[in-house]
């Protein structure tokens, strides 16, 4: 990834770039009739300097199937959510305390068919990009184990992909990247990163 524009000397041409393959991009959008709808937050900060993207870790629950996993803060689309980025902005806030707002907003990143152990779900996931210009304190909910930022150098990383074997996923095998510690970034979370990546190196 040297060729990649998180390489390149001259960083402060990062935002305006990054931002222009952003808007550019015809994000895929699926119909989401008959099928719930769900948003998350893809949160940029240092595009300037030192890129960085936010993630949390998913409380432990029972009944959650997605329990424990490195994610983006969002949740599914309520009644009073006009549009899915209202509910990307309204759960993001519940979630961590950061307020978002169209100011923010760099772009919109394919929607996603929503799957738990590759069995799809009547379920549509849209991913919003964002930038930050400082980065805000951060408030977890009951929902949220813990939040983090982890540098964009890092996701790029080579030496950092694994193969992945998730707990409950029998001998299934993922693409996936080591965060710190034991933190494991795979899945739905991993397929937008690696969009946004493909799209702006």
């Amino acid at each position: 990834m040297s060729g990649s524009l998180f390489a390149n000397s001259a960083m402060t041409v990062l935002f305006p770039v990054i931002q222009q393959r952003i808007q550019a991009c015809q994000a895929e959008i699926i119909p989401a009739e008959g099928k719930k709808q769900a948003a998350v937050a893809l949160i940029l900060r240092n595009l300037a300097s030192d890129p960085k993207m936010f993630f949390i870790e998913r409380a432990r629950h029972e009944n959650d199937p997605w329990s424990g996993q490195i994610a983006f803060p969002g949740g599914n689309r309520e009644a009073g959510d006009i549009s899915p980025f209202a509910t990307a902005c309204r759960e993001t806030e519940e979630e961590v305390g950061i307020e978002l707002s169209p100011r923010n907003l760099l772009g919109r990143l394919n929607d996603q068919q929503g799957r738990n152990k590759n069995q799809k779900l009547p379920l549509v996931i849209s991913c919003f990009v964002f930038n930050m210009e400082s980065e805000q304190q951060t408030i977890n909910n009951s929902e949220v184990e813990d939040s983090f930022w982890v540098p964009v150098s890092h996701l790029l990383n080579d030496h950092n992909r694994i193969d992945y074997r998730p707990p409950g996923y029998s001998d299934e095998i993922w693409p996936a990247i080591r965060l710190d510690g034991q933190r494991v970034l795979w899945g739905l979370t991993w397929r937008f990163v690696r969009m946004f990546l493909n799209l702006v190196t």
